[in-house]
């Protein structure tokens, strides 16, 4: 299974098996190794499962196709204050690929996980801050909820891929 190609949005898990802590560290260290502009430290990384807070943060995402409230393990990935740092307007380019390095290791590791876009939405990156105690300019990015897939088909190569989205420029 190439992971890459097989890396779906997971949201149903089995919240009787737990990720160990290793794993997800794991999970933070792949996202560390994606690549940043100028090699600047533009984000950090929080992992929770705590319950409360999970259903807390659930409030947040009244919209989404996630219920937060059926994960019972997450990674926020937060933005540090971009006054901090070298190159501001390419960090959440930087938090994007840390959050795909994730995902695709959780999915080679039999992980499901999916996405929560929460920066620039001050809908939810706001109240997101304040559960976190992210504070100094520092911002909740997103969150990767984590798990084992109830459905082991999960993770299968769809084939996205369509010759016509490609253009191609020679001499």
């Amino acid at each position: 299974m190439d992971p890459i190609l097989s890396r779906r949005s997971v949201r149903k898990f089995d919240l009787d098996k737990k990720i160990p802590y290793d794993d997800l560290v794991e999970l933070c260290k792949v996202a560390e190794s994606a690549p940043t502009a100028r090699k600047q430290k533009s984000r950090r990384y929080v992992i929770i499962e705590n319950k409360e807070l999970i259903l807390e943060l659930s409030k947040i995402y009244t919209k989404s196709t996630m219920r937060v409230e059926e994960c019972n393990q997450m990674i926020a990935i937060i933005g540090i204050n971009p006054d901090n740092l070298p190159c501001p307007d390419f960090e959440v380019i930087d938090l994007s690929c840390a959050a795909e390095n994730i995902m695709i290791k959780a999915t080679e590791k039999g992980i499901g996980s999916v996405i929560l876009g929460t920066y620039p939405s001050k809908d939810r990156y706001i109240p997101a801050n304040k559960l976190l105690d992210i504070q100094n300019g520092d911002f909740v990015f997103a969150f990767i909820c984590l798990g084992y897939p109830i459905d082991k088909d999960s993770f299968y190569d769809s084939n996205k891929f369509d010759i016509s989205l490609v253009t191609h420029i020679k001499e």
